[in-house]
């Protein structure tokens, strides 16, 4: 039986403690005591020891070693899934985690969240961030997917959770897409023409080579051959809590050389001399391979939201429609496919590493085409 002992502290006060024996730990097998002191009587003592008496009987006190907090299943999940990602990816995760999935399940026993719990949660991202929503509550399907390989539970709430759908407005959606036909993209080039070089030469270069912003950001003069007109792709940069990182391109089809037309490549040359100039005079040689194309006014790498509020600004200079900067690349693609260009070329050009990725992004191009086709086979049957 627990006895209770009077002690006296530092002070001289009398006061009381106790050391109740709890059972073994079910994964040590070592001896577990629960210890209180500070009580100021006796009484205090017995009934802090009956309650913690009853919860240790009840299986209460201790949570079965097969349960525990979601918060703890989550950070040993993201420990272990920031090997399998880019630094980049992680980080957005991370954040994701920390700002959405924390604050509503952490103190939560995985073996305790219900389908209840999930469906409220999800209706709420739905509304806080409905463009990312199924990715943050992807998050929670994992984790409680992991739990279930630990046989922490037996299955996950989040498979049987309603997913709400946004209502689009098909008039709105259709005004314009994320992209430009050919006049608005002269439009928008001459207004960036006469608004800065650097960001001209920025915007021609993904219009006319169709790179993803982060593979152009990265780009160092040494990544350009002026003499066979190309560019080489191995690198792309990221935006993460604290600055910018270099990584390698999205997939291995990514690295690729991409082809450049005349007017892009002087265009390219006019700017690097720009360059020098205003480097120079801040006592920056700018006259080697490494240096960035893109500079920002650090002389480092330029971040992609400023490149889309760079394009919001041109945008409606020209009174035209603000394009995200994957908006240039898919105008690059949309305009290839209305030149000619077959599938495997867009492919190979915008650096797909699987062709339906190039035929899904992309289908209205061939759609555009596909309007006259009933014309064109008329026109080539009275031809013969």
């Amino acid at each position: 039986m627990t006895k209770i002992i009077r002690y006296t502290n530092k002070d001289n006060e009398t006061l009381y403690r106790f050391r109740y024996y709890a059972g073994l730990d079910e994964i040590t097998g070592k001896q577990r005591y629960i210890r209180r002191q500070g009580f100021k009587s006796e009484k205090d003592a017995k009934t802090e020891l009956l309650k913690i008496e009853y919860l240790v009987s009840t299986n209460q006190y201790y949570k079965s070693v097969k349960s525990g907090k979601f918060g703890d299943v989550l950070d040993e999940w993201l420990s272990l899934h920031k090997e399998t990602v880019k630094a980049s990816t992680f980080a957005i995760m991370q954040g994701r985690a920390n700002n959405h999935v924390k604050p509503y399940f952490k103190d939560m026993y995985v073996d305790k969240i219900t389908l209840r719990h999930c469906q409220d949660f999800t209706n709420r991202m739905f509304k806080v961030a409905p463009a990312s929503y199924k990715d943050v509550t992807n998050i929670v399907k994992n984790v409680l997917d992991y739990a279930i390989r630990l046989d922490m539970i037996k299955s996950n709430p989040m498979l049987y959770v309603i997913k709400p759908r946004k209502k689009i407005d098909v008039s709105e959606t259709e005004k314009h897409g994320n992209f430009y036909n050919k006049d608005e993209l002269k439009k928008f080039l001459d207004v960036a023409k006469d608004t800065d070089l650097k960001k001209y030469t920025l915007f021609r270069l993904l219009a006319y080579s169709g790179l993803r912003v982060g593979e152009c950001l990265a780009l160092t003069w040494h990544d350009l051959d002026i003499k066979n007109k190309t560019v080489s792709v191995s690198k792309t940069i990221a935006s993460i809590k604290g600055g910018v990182i270099v990584q390698p391109p999205k997939t291995v089809s990514s690295n690729r050389k991409v082809s450049l037309d005349n007017k892009t490549i002087q265009v390219l040359k006019s700017w690097q001399l720009e360059q020098r100039k205003q480097l120079l005079k801040i006592g920056i040689n700018a006259m080697n391979d490494k240096q960035i194309i893109f500079n920002n006014y650090e002389n480092s790498y330029t971040r992609d939201s400023t490149v889309n509020l760079w394009i919001k600004d041109i945008a409606k200079k020209a009174n035209g429609y603000p394009i995200s900067t994957h908006g240039l690349r898919h105008t690059h693609a949309t305009l290839l496919f209305a030149s000619g260009m077959d599938i495997k070329q867009v492919q190979a050009r915008l650096g797909h590493s699987k062709i339906n990725t190039t035929l899904n992004i992309y289908t209205h191009a061939l759609k555009e085409k596909n309007d006259n086709v009933g014309d064109e086979f008329a026109r080539y049957i009275n031809l013969k």
